[in-house]
């Protein structure tokens, strides 16, 4: 099986409620009001096909595109869709002098998601069964109700809906502005709501320094947070060893790392609970996979960053992945993928990744 052609097609997703990255009302300056989606389709000799899919929040789509097709399709036409790592290590090699990690390897992501794609259509199953089908449906947790500038009342209110279909908690993004205290009253207005089941994360995306994140983690077990995540810079080593050894809250990182050794470090440490990994900072689901088998090899739970649309498939095939995230931003882009059944988050039974573009929505978002 050899792969033939690869396009590349661009598409601005609007954000609107309730899935905008900052849901005040009007936006704040330089908060992005669309996704910018690349999308990646392949064709192979024996008919088999494949789509892949990355996405921008803010610049950078227009040069997303531009290396798929100029650089990165290149390097995978004429090859075996199924040589996954070879290819992976062959685009990591294409960019060596320049640097893999950022749009780089956003565009690749695209290509890489195809490629697994392609490969579980061939086999005729799932992706989730092809990486190995540990479970038929995965717990989930709402990744985009609690986002910056949203205050508690609303993040609850655009939460409900998917806790009604079984969603076992939400992701509250913290750290955005200047007062801390503002976070620590909106998280425990959101967990309050929530009521004592929910399972509640605290996300700062590395915005605190040290003592900042220990004051926070001795509130966040008072009131019971399940996870801090990305409290501090990943840089900071030192701090994650100390925040370890003083924190009975878990601490996850990984949401801002663009390199698998990062990972491995984190979880050799043994300063961290759970990783998370996105796919479209590292490249893809080649990655992803060997982040995940290094985390499993320790005792550390993965969870991957948004994009439930593979997502599912990571949690539904790999026993080191607890739950999904689950936002709701291409949901109209797509038909197929993911589906909410008897409280939980099912990856389509279609082989591959399930997902085909709905022509009508992708005409009006499509970027010529």
């Amino acid at each position: 099986m050899k792969i033939t052609r690869l396009s590349a097609d661009r598409f601005r997703v609007p954000l609107g409620k309730p899935a905008r990255v900052s849901l005040s009302d009007p936006a704040p300056a330089g908060a992005p009001a669309a996704l910018d989606v690349t999308l990646v389709s392949l064709e192979t000799d024996t008919g088999t096909t494949g789509l892949g899919l990355t996405y921008t929040l803010g610049p950078g789509g227009a040069a997303v595109r531009a290396l798929v097709e100029t650089e990165l399709a290149p390097l995978v036409i004429g090859s075996d869709p199924r040589d996954t790592d070879r290819l992976f290590s062959r685009a990591e090699n294409r960019f060596r002098a320049t640097g893999f990690n950022g749009l780089a390897a956003r565009a690749y992501c695209a290509i890489d998601v195809a490629l697994w794609d392609a490969k579980a259509r061939a086999a005729g199953v799932s992706l989730a069964k092809y990486l190995g089908g540990a479970k038929p449906a995965t717990p989930f947790v709402v990744s985009d109700a609690a986002v910056s500038g949203r205050d508690a009342a609303d993040a609850l209110k655009a939460a409900k809906p998917l806790l009604k279909q079984g969603a076992t908690g939400v992701r509250v993004e913290i750290g955005a502005g200047t007062d801390v205290q503002a976070d620590a009253d909106r998280v425990r207005a959101i967990q309050d709501g929530l009521g004592e089941d929910a399972w509640v994360a605290a996300a700062a995306d590395s915005r605190f320094d040290l003592s900042t994140a220990l004051a926070l983690v001795h509130f966040f077990e008072d009131v019971g947070v399940d996870v801090f995540e990305d409290p501090i810079p990943a840089s900071d080593t030192v701090g994650y060893e100390k925040l370890a050894r003083l924190a009975e809250v878990p601490i996850s990182v990984g949401a801002q790392f663009d390199t698998r050794d990062a990972f491995f470090q984190v979880i050799r440490a043994g300063a961290v609970r759970s990783v998370r990994p996105d796919p479209c900072r590292l490249g893809g689901v080649t990655p992803v996979l060997k982040v995940a088998a290094a985390a499993e090899a320790y005792h550390v739970a993965v969870q991957p960053v948004r994009l439930p649309e593979v997502g599912v498939h990571l949690a539904c095939g790999l026993p080191s992945v607890p739950h999904a995230d689950y936002v709701g931003w291409l949901r109209d882009l797509f038909t197929g993928g993911p589906a909410f059944e008897n409280g939980k988050l099912q990856p389509s039974a279609e082989p591959g990744l399930g997902l085909s573009l709905n022509e009508e929505t992708a005409t009006k978002w499509r970027v010529v």
